[in-house]
């Protein structure tokens, strides 16, 4: 009885684990069996091109396409030669043809680097028998200088010796011999020391953007897929990369003032993704991947003390108004060498450059613009404060990339889905149990009011090798509205504006312009978009053919002392001349003392049909000059103040 009852408990609980082991082994093997199955899928690797190019501001989504022909069951499709640098949730994968696209994946190929290695080896022994035959070389030119001190110094020996005539001349005329064929020599050394020494230069420069290569493994893109039978098809894959982007650059041409401005919209292409953008369809985006679609959130407004008000002031500083600077620095890595291609950004402007062959940089940057941001391929990026001139030393990225990253899988209803809100969409395709699909996945296209696409008609190759590589967007004549401008108090030179109205419809961005001026290159200037007027105001340079002038009046200019009191009489005559052939508008620009306390009076003034400012004190002339003729202003003030006291009075 007791045999039987634990027979039938045992039976119980031999029932109850396998009743709950079914659904697990179910479960386990429903996950192993893709595996299995793909484990064993015929591999074919296919040849892709790239097609298309868009380049955003900061990244760019690549293009490539190939063909398949795929026999019946499971295959596994491998497209080689991929940027290393790629975005792994941004595939998406377009597919033509009678077969079942199942998954994708991503994984690296670090034959590529093993490649890359093999040629740091080479160079370094090169490099170790460069340093030899130096060495050697060295050696040879030290037992030569050697051997003329030593002749030299018998010449000066023998000549004290008592020789005899003929006898010193048969010496001399030996040593002579020698030391000649030994200055041959060492001549003939020391070029081929400045030869070794120039190849361990090149050698080290090719080590230096070897090693800066910090991640040289491909990429490959793996696709599952299903067919019933044999089938051709063709694939496209795309996928978005970080380190390539676009700056824009103008050329802005005024025949004279009686004619439109003349734009010629550039942008600047650089990339250094690991591969060649060889005779590619090119799109311009000024949308960016990175940029964010969530609204801002205001945070908590807390009020803290400052030690001094300098600390305050240091804390919240903006640049100073008086316009755009330019400034200059080189970057480099953790050994001081000079980092090649390395982008230099104002932050959240689209503001840039990229150094040199020797690091440097040089770049015009706004008003109110302190922070930069320095970045390279396989470094971490940097952000600092604006100075005229820095240096910038760059710190080796620590992320390392995945050998395998599986993207995931989806339904076909859900091929359509992920908006490219930031530009990224996850790789996806149809579940096994799909039979198939002939109708390709779209890869969707964002329109947004923000964001504009230059289509470029011509193919473009870009290599990528970080440099810069200018492409023209398009080239505009614009109606603008000519300016001249003077404040001889600060400057005695007169600056040509032209006035764009309706501006927003141009699609520009902020950037660097170069100007040309009557058939002559003036100098550069800053295409500033956020004054938020809608009149855009571009600043030409100074014409040299507008003479002004600031004198002062000695008869105006006094000082008169009373009892408590001093009072300092000015006058100031402002003249200016057109020297052109053709009429000129031009708004010359003074201003009036503004007093700071009550014991401080400004009296007497006069300014003629100036236009005064009573906040700011301002004095505005708008002047109408016919060609070759001068007019002249007047500004006569007096500033009263306490006896002893030191003022600015100019």
């Amino acid at each position: 009885m007791e045999f039987g009852v634990l027979h039938a408990s045992s039976l119980k609980m031999l029932l109850m684990k396998r009743i709950f082991l079914l659904p697990t082994l179910s479960l386990l093997l429903s996950f192993l069996t893709p595996a299995l199955i793909f484990a064993q899928a015929k591999k074919q690797t296919i040849n892709t091109t790239i097609s298309k190019v868009t380049v955003f501001t900061k990244g760019a989504q690549i293009t490539r396409t190939g063909n398949i022909n795929l026999g019946a069951g499971n295959s596994q499709v491998i497209i080689p030669d991929v940027s290393p640098d790629l975005e792994e949730k941004s595939i998406q994968v377009n597919g033509q043809g009678d077969f079942t696209l199942l998954a994708v994946s991503r994984q690296s190929n670090f034959l590529r680097q093993q490649t890359k290695r093999t040629e740091i080896t080479a160079l370094e022994t090169q490099q170790e028998k460069l340093k030899q035959q130096l060495k050697k070389e060295q050696s040879n030119l030290e037992v030569y200088t050697e051997e003329k001190n030593m002749l030299i110094k018998n010449q000066s020996v023998s000549g004290t010796n008592g020789l005899k005539a003929a006898d010193l001349k048969e010496s001399l005329d030996l040593q002579r011999a020698r030391l000649s064929d030994i200055l041959a020599k060492m001549l003939e050394i020391n070029e081929t020391i400045e030869k070794i020494s120039k190849d361990i230069r090149l050698n080290k420069q090719q080590l230096a953007a070897l090693h800066k290569q910090d991640n040289t493994a491909t990429s490959d893109i793996i696709l599952d897929v299903q067919s019933k039978g044999p089938v051709t098809g063709k694939i496209t894959v795309s996928y978005l990369v970080k380190n390539a982007g676009w700056f824009p650059l103008y050329d802005i041409r005024v025949k004279d003032i009686n004619n439109p401005l003349s734009l010629l919209y550039k942008a600047s292409v650089y990339q250094q993704c690991g591969e060649d953008w060889k005779d590619v369809k090119l799109s311009l985006s000024t949308g960016s991947p990175d940029d964010g679609s969530t609204k801002p959130t205001l945070q908590p407004w807390y009020i803290r003390y400052y030690s001094s008000i300098e600390e305050r002031n240091s804390a919240s500083r903006n640049a100073s108004a008086m316009g755009p600077r330019e400034i200059t620095g080189t970057v480099q890595d953790e050994q001081g060498n000079p980092v090649t291609g390395a982008t230099v950004k104002v932050k959240g402007k689209t503001y840039g450059t990229v150094t040199d062959a020797n690091g440097n940089y040089k770049l015009q940057i706004p008003a109110g613009i302190n922070n930069l941001e320095f970045s390279y391929i396989g470094y971490d990026r940097k952000e600092l404060n604006a100075n005229d001139n820095m240096t910038v030393r760059l710190s080796p990225s620590k992320t390392a990339l995945s050998e395998v990253v599986v993207v995931g899988y989806a339904s076909e209803a859900s091929a359509s889905v992920a908006p490219v809100l930031e530009g990224r969409v996850a790789g996806l395709a149809a579940k096994p149990n799909v039979k198939s699909f002939n109708a390709a996945i779209d890869i969707p296209e964002a329109y947004t009011p923000t964001t504009v696409t230059f289509d470029i008609p011509t193919p473009y190759s870009i290599p990528p090798d970080g440099k810069t590589y200018n492409v023209g967007i398009k080239e505009m004549e614009i109606p603008a509205n000519y300016q001249y401008y003077a404040i001889p108090k600060l400057e005695k030179a007169a600056f040509l504006t032209a006035a764009i109205t309706d501006w927003e419809s141009l699609n520009l961005l902020e950037g660097e312009a170069s100007i040309f001026y009557e058939g002559t290159y003036i100098g550069k200037t800053l295409l500033d978009l956020q004054s938020g007027s809608d009149t855009l105001q571009i600043s030409l340079g100074k014409d040299k053919q507008v003479i002004v002038n600031r004198a002062l009046l000695k008869d105006e200019s006094k000082k008169h002392f009373m009892a408590s009191k001093t009072t300092f009489s000015k006058g100031w005559e402002i003249s200016i001349r057109n020297n052109k052939q053709v009429p000129i508008n031009i708004t010359v620009q003074d201003q009036l003392p503004i007093k700071t306390s009550s014991d401080m009076e400004v009296t007497k003034t006069e300014y003629g049909d100036a236009l005064l400012d009573n906040d700011t004190k301002i004095l505005s002339w708008k002047l109408n000059l016919p060609p070759a003729t001068e007019q002249k202003k007047q500004l006569k003030y007096a500033i009263t103040y306490p006896k002893g006291a030191i003022v600015n009075a100019e």
